[in-house]
């Protein structure tokens, strides 16, 4: 199915209402991850896990050196390396050379990109 119905941050804060019954934003799952708190960290595992797998195809078809996450999620300081970790199970090589980063713009960066094709 589509990545964005599993690891999107709506996706995550449903799957969290549903192990808890309260509705939080990601901001705080993650902040309740930091206190060990175990629902918010079984989601955040969740995410790492599937990103993992998601990102893993990328890798086996494209083989990229570099990766660039953006986007709400991508926010999450852990995920390049968790979901790094995750996707070696599912690369074809033993020698995973890919590199995940996390945007340096922001969520901003797309209004950057489409400023620069109006010059």
């Amino acid at each position: 199915g589509c990545v964005e119905t599993v690891i999107s941050g709506p996706a995550l804060e449903r799957y969290y209402e549903g192990l808890t019954s309260q509705k939080l934003s990601l901001e705080e799952i993650v902040e309740k991850s930091t206190q060990n708190e175990k629902a918010a960290l079984l989601t955040l595992d969740r995410l790492y896990r599937y990103f993992g797998q998601a990102i893993s195809n990328v890798i086996n078809i494209l083989d990229p050196d570099l990766i660039v996450l953006g986007g709400g999620v991508s926010n999450i300081i852990d995920l390049p390396r968790s979901g790094l970790e995750y996707a070696r199970k599912w690369v074809f090589t033993d020698s995973l050379q890919t590199r995940i980063v996390s945007n340096t713009l922001g969520d901003s960066a797309g209004v950057y990109g489409a400023a620069m094709l109006v010059k």
